[in-house]
Formats: structure tokens, C-alpha cells, sequence
């Protein structure tokens, strides 16, 4: 029988955060029951809380503390973004920052030293919540990263952080890591001077006890003392003071055009700052959390975070679908795509053979993933044996041999469905009954591919994007004969090399190209009418899009989107009709875009983007001539883009609105401020969506009928994401 003492001792168990103390030592343990990570909960701080009380009231003689976390590969994840929903008003976000800072005040006024003991993400609040300790001690697991990404939530940091560390490791540093959002290793993060100690993982509590003691004996201090005011660099005091701050908004307009208010008012906060006491300046912060936090910007973002999360970790499948495990992989086709494919996927630890008919090509395709990986493996400063382990994971070949003992198969040929059929073939001679077959198409329906199996349950799509090692998007297409095992283990697989899964059912285009191809289209007929190539471009990097749709042209090669344009316009005649003939003029004067030098834009040698080729209005027999607004460009292309979003979910291709948000962010960079076409529609009203769709319907014809789910939802004012209204 348990007795009451064994009672308490499970309920402090349970806790997300208990101490325990030995000798003067107080080891603090964070391992929230609730989460399968530890984050800055109300609950959480409610419990820290406590044990501050504790502390302050000088409980069990401590004259050192240690925090550590038992959650592996998680020290302290970030805030709680399920908290974000919350706020109603400016003031309930900025309440919340002044609840994180006050504690982390009461953790930094201790008066004993207290050690982070770090191993895993200490991200945002966490990151916080370390920089509020005397001392911090990293441990070499490759799943330690430090860094405040708040800005990708269109917010700033709200406990301290702003003030906290530029003090720490200089004004330059500290806005590099604020304004990217970027998350340093173990390593960098003790370069940069914001952790005091690297160690290997196993003798991390051992060191930070041994070293907390240290401390508070007064034979240990802190590689880098933190100042109360702004620090003695040369950086943080004018003139460079300005000249720092000039090129960082500078930065910042380049990259957001202005349509991100966060990283503007980080600027304005963390100058505003620098001259002010850490109590001051984190008042300005509060006060900035609040205003930001319940911009649309923001809203926008957490609603992006929340469903490329959710994408990951639902296939949308039942949950007696068990995934098989992917271990090892081969890859078929040793050209760019395939030899991005088989890097990414060695450096999520999977063994990959890499298939290609000749042995130069096949040792082209290695050669280029071996780049791509020592390339990454530099950035993470991994040593030497570790790069040797990591390359060699990718092995060439131009037979069949060790497909057998493959879990996945990714077929990565050419775009041509007779070679694509003949490969399939010939992978099922080579393997067993149990591995998923997958095709990297962009074009091709999956249940012609299959047609070609004998067991075509297992055939399914994974339609990687361009460059493999930058885009973050994969997505997975599945025939009426996908088995759901298979599915659920071409999700696994992706989301295990780092991307973001979405699951679509086959169609033409399927959903990222399908929604591309009307938008390209329009941009091509924008030309023909005679506007600039670059007045288009400016009018959607305006918008948000990374880069504008002349551009993208460009980038993607013109006979790639002739070929596409084509088998879009087939499938959809009746609506969108026959292609532009822009690109095939353009095709045919051996304008191919970046790939050959010769496009839309002029090229350097070095394959720079040297500016608008004038002569291309010759080829295309349409001289500039006519003046467009931009708000009209604007509205023909991005609601012919939207539009055709809805048709997707209104035909079945979209399992719900949820995946067409995120492939479309993550696909084609549709602007994460407005949170993907669903998102907007929300946003804006599908009322006033569907009337703007109806003037252009008006002027130009079918292509821009609405859409009629559309239709529905603004007649009866529904929206497709009620529970975040």
C-alpha cells in the first residue's frame, strides 16, 4: 500500500517542474506530463513560481541550483503557442510578457548562482529563461539549438530577451539571431559567447552540479559577464551604434518590403532599449509583445505554425496505420533531384543506394549529394569522422543490387511516362512485396504510373520540390489503390528527412502545380497585354511572394512550364483554355531561363540576375504598353491562384483546407503573413472575395468563375477555419 508520503512523492512526479536537494545543491527538473516537449506554460511558471519561493526563503540551506530537463532532445521548447490563442486584447499579450519577465527576474535576482544545464532546444522563452541564468552549460548533442525564432511568429521576444541579449554577446550578434530567427548549435552558441561550456551529453548534470558549486564558492565565474547596462563594445556605442541599426532596417526592408511589422519594431525596441536599465528596456518589449501578438501578421504565422505541425504529425489516416520504418532507401535516377533526394535523406541518418544507367552519371549524382552534404556538414561544424559517416551513407551504383533490403524506393527519372513505366517494372523485379515505390513526378497522374505495377497498392507519389536541400514542402499523392500503409510510411519518411508532408489525392497538377498554373498563366497573358516583366514582379514581391512570376519563370526553366502549362490547359480546357503563347515563343528562341543563361532576365557568368532583357518584348511580339495599378495585378493574379485553392478542396483533391495552406506557404511561397489562400479567404470574407472574383469574371471570363464552395461560404458566411475565429 502506498503510503502518504509516496502519494506526494507521485504527485510532485507529475509536475512539469520539481527540485530536489542534496548537499546544498538544488537540482531543478523540468519534464512537463502533459507535452512531449517542456514549454513556457501558465503552468509552468506556476510551478517555477513555487520553487522560487522556496529558494527565496532560503528552504534546505541551497547554495547553488542546476536546471535540467528530462525530456530528450528538449530542454525548453519556446512559449506555449496554444496560450496565443488566447489573447483577445494588446493588454492580454502584454500581461503575459510581464508574467515571463517577473519570473525570470526572480530567477536572475537569486542569491545563489543557478546553471542551465542545456541539452536540446532551448528556443525563444527557453532561451530566455537560460540567458536569466548565471551560467550555461551545452551539451553536444546534435539536438541542441539556441535561439529566438520569434519573429517567424510575427511577434518579438516577450521575456527579456531583447534587453537580455544584446547585454550578453553585443548589439551585431544579438540582431542577427532576432531578426533570422536562426538557431545556433552547441558550438556557435559558445562562440558567439552566449554558452559558457560545451560537454558531452552523459556528463552534462554532472559537470553543471560541479560547476554550480563552483560558483557559489566563488573559484568559478562566467566566461562572459552580463552588464546591467548597455556593454562596453565599440559596436553598441555611437556612431556604429546608428550605422548598425541603418544597415539592419536596411536588411529588413529588402527581404519583407515592409509587410512583417516584427522585425521593424525589434529594431525600434531593442535601440530604444540599449540606453535604458534591463527593467526599462524590457517594458518597451512588453509593450511591443502586446501590439504584435495580435496583429493579422501574427495570427497569420501562428496559424502556419499550427497547421505545418499538424501536417507532420497527421497523414490523416487511422490510428491503427502503422508507418513501416524507414532505415534505408534507394533512389533511381542520379540527376539533380535525385542526388538532392538521397542528401537529404543521408543526413536524417537513412542509408541510400543511388541508381543511374551509366557509372559517370551515377557518380555525377553521388558527387553532387557528397557536395550538398560536406557543404550542410560545414555549416554544422561537424567533425571530420562525422562527415566521412555521414557521406558514406550515400553509395552509387548501376545495378539493382541491395534494393532488396530498401524500405522506400524513389523513382527520380525523366519526366516521360514510357521510361517512368519501364523503371517501375524493374524495381519490383528487384525488391520484395513490402516496399513503397515512389515517384517524383510534378506532372504525371499516379494512377498511370501505377498501371504499370503488379502490386500497384504500393505506388504513390512523393513530388519533392527545387532545390531538394532549400524547399521544405513534400508532397504525397495517392491513387484510389494507395494502400494506407503506404501512405502512412511515405509520410513518415518525409517527415523524418525534415520536410513538411501534406497528402493529396491524384489529379492533374495535383495541388501545388494545380493552383501554380493558372496564376503563371495570368502572368504570361499580363505580359502579352503589354505590361513590364518587372512591374509584375514588383507587384507581387509587394504582395509577399518571395520572387514575382517572371521571375519564377525564369528559375523553374521555360520549357518545364511549357511542358506543364500544356497538360494543365488539356485537363482544363473548357476553363482555362489554350497556354499564352509567350513561352513558347520564348522556348523556341532557345530562352530557357537561369539554366542556359538566357530568360525573361539577363545573366552574368557567374548566373547572377543582371536585370530585364528588353529584347524579350521582340520575341514575344508584344512591345510594353500598357500601365496597370498594381492592386490590379495584384487582384488578377493572386485571386486566380485562390480561387483555384477552393476548386481543389471542392473536387477532393485537398483532404481539408488545412493542407492547401501549408503547401502553399511551403510549396510555392504564397506570403505566410496571409497565411495561406484558405487563411485569406477567412480573413478578407468570402464575400468580398467572391464579388472581386465576379467584376474579373466580368472583364476577362471563365477562368475567373468563382469557384462554387466559394460561392457557398459567402452566401451563407461560412468560414474554413471556424475554431480560430
Amino acid at each position: 500500500m502506498a503510503t502518504i508520503l509516496d502519494e506526494e512523492r507521485d504527485t510532485e512526479q507529475a509536475l512539469p517542474v520539481r527540485m530536489e536537494v542534496t548537499d546544498g545543491l538544488a537540482v531543478i527538473t523540468l519534464n512537463d506530463p502533459a507535452r512531449p516537449v517542456n514549454v513556457i506554460s501558465e503552468g509552468l511558471l506556476r510551478e517555477l513560481g513555487g520553487i522560487l519561493d522556496r529558494l527565496e526563503n532560503g528552504e534546505g540551506g541551497v547554495r547553488a541550483a542546476v536546471i535540467v530537463s528530462e525530456k530528450k532532445g528538449t530542454w525548453i521548447a519556446g512559449a506555449d503557442i496554444e496560450e496565443f490563442k488566447e489573447f483577445q486584447t494588446a493588454a492580454d499579450a502584454e500581461a503575459a510578457s510581464r508574467a515571463g519577465q517577473e519570473m525570470l527576474e526572480r530567477l536572475e535576482r537569486l542569491r545563489m548562482p543557478v546553471v542551465a544545464a542545456i541539452d536540446g532546444a532551448a528556443l525563444g522563452g527557453g532561451l530566455e529563461t537560460a540567458l536569466a541564468c548565471t551560467y550555461r552549460i551545452a551539451s553536444d548533442s546534435p539536438k541542441t539549438k539556441l535561439g529566438l525564432p520569434e519573429v517567424n511568429l510575427g511577434i518579438i521576444p516577450g521575456a527579456g530577451g531583447t534587453a537580455r541579449l544584446p547585454r550578453l554577446i553585443g548589439l551585431r550578434a544579438a540582431l542577427d539571431l532576432m531578426l533570422t530567427g536562426k538557431q545556433l548549435d552547441a558550438r556557435r552558441a559558445m562562440k558567439a559567447g552566449i554558452v559558457d561550456e560545451v560537454v558531452p551529453q552523459p556528463v552534462l548534470l554532472e559537470v553543471a552540479s560541479r560547476q554550480a558549486m563552483a560558483l557559489a564558492a566563488k573559484k568559478l565565474q562566467p566566461r562572459v559577464a552580463r552588464r546591467s547596462g548597455s556593454p562596453e563594445r565599440m559596436e553598441n556605442l555611437l556612431p556604429m551604434r546608428k550605422l548598425i541599426f541603418s544597415k539592419a532596417r536596411q536588411g529588413v526592408m529588402q527581404k519583407t518590403h515592409g509587410l512583417y511589422p516584427a522585425p521593424l519594431r525589434l529594431l525600434k525596441v531593442v535601440e530604444a532599449g540599449l540606453d535604458r536599465d534591463v527593467r526599462q528596456a524590457q517594458e518597451l518589449e512588453a509593450r511591443a509583445f502586446g501590439e504584435l501578438a495580435v496583429t493579422p501578421e501574427a495570427r497569420s504565422l501562428v496559424h502556419v505554425f499550427f497547421t505545418s505541425t499538424a501536417a507532420k504529425n497527421d497523414a490523416g489516416l487511422g490510428d491503427d496505420v502503422e508507418p513501416k520504418k524507414v532505415d534505408q532507401i534507394a533512389v533511381v535516377g542520379a540527376g539533380f533531384m535525385g542526388a538532392g533526394i538521397a542528401a537529404a535523406s543521408a543526413e536524417s541518418g537513412i542509408r541510400v543506394r543511388l541508381k543511374d544507367v551509366k557509372p559517370e552519371a551515377a557518380a555525377k549524382g553521388l558527387r553532387t549529394a557528397r557536395e550538398s552534404l560536406i557543404k550542410r556538414a560545414k555549416r554544422k561544424r561537424m567533425k571530420r569522422f562525422e562527415v566521412t559517416k555521414l557521406i558514406d551513407r550515400v553509395q552509387p551504383t548501376t545495378e539493382y543490387t541491395g534494393f532488396h533490403a530498401s524500405d522506400v524506393i524513389v523513382e527520380a527519372v525523366f519526366e516521360e511516362m514510357g521510361l517512368k513505366h519501364r523503371v517501375i517494372k524493374e524495381i519490383e523485379e528487384a525488391v520484395g512485396e513490402g516496399v513503397v515505390i515512389g515517384s517524383n513526378t510534378s506532372t504525371i497522374p499516379i494512377a498511370r504510373l501505377a498501371e504499370a505495377a503488379s502490386r500497384p497498392d504500393r505506388v504513390i507519389g512523393l513530388h519533392f520540390f527545387s532545390p531538394v536541400e532549400k524547399m521544405p514542402l513534400v508532397e504525397i499523392i495517392t491513387h484510389p489503390g494507395t494502400a494506407d500503409w503506404v501512405t502512412a510510411t511515405a509520410h513518415a519518411y518525409a517527415k523524418k528527412i525534415g520536410k513538411t508532408p501534406i497528402v493529396v489525392n491524384d489529379s492533374p497538377g495535383f495541388y501545388v502545380n494545380r493552383i501554380l498554373s493558372p496564376y503563371m498563366a495570368e502572368a504570361a497573358l499580363l505580359l502579352q497585354e503589354g505590361v513590364r516583366m518587372e512591374e509584375l514582379d514588383r507587384a507581387m514581391t509587394e504582395w509577399g511572394f518571395p520572387v514575382g512570376p517572371v521571375t519564377l519563370y525564369d528559375e523553374v526553366g521555360l520549357d518545364v512550364a511549357q511542358k506543364a502549362g500544356k497538360i494543365m490547359a488539356e485537363a482544363f480546357t473548357e476553363r482555362m483554355g489554350s497556354p499564352p503563347t509567350v513561352v513558347d515563343r520564348m522556348v523556341e528562341d532557345g530562352r530557357l531561363g537561369r539554366k542556359n543563361g538566357k530568360g525573361f532576365y539577363r545573366y552574368g557568368d557567374d548566373g547572377k540576375k543582371a536585370g530585364p532583357d528588353e529584347a524579350v518584348y521582340a520575341v514575344i511580339g508584344n512591345p510594353p504598353k500598357k500601365e496597370m495599378g498594381r492592386a490590379e495585378i495584384q487582384d488578377r493574379l493572386a485571386l486566380i491562384m485562390v480561387n483555384e485553392a477552393v476548386r481543389t478542396l471542392e473536387e477532393g483533391v485537398l483532404r481539408g483546407a488545412r493542407d492547401g495552406d501549408v503547401g502553399a506557404v511551403f510549396g510555392i511561397g504564397f506570403p505566410p503573413f496571409r497565411g495561406g489562400p484558405f487563411w485569406y479567404v477567412d480573413r478578407t470574407g468570402a464575400r468580398d472575395v467572391l464579388e472581386r472574383l465576379r467584376a474579373l469574371e466580368q472583364r476577362f471570363g471563365a477562368r475567373y468563375a468563382p469557384a462554387k464552395m466559394l460561392e457557398e461560404m459567402g452566401r451563407e458566411g461560412r468560414l474554413f477555419f471556424p475554431d480560430d475565429a
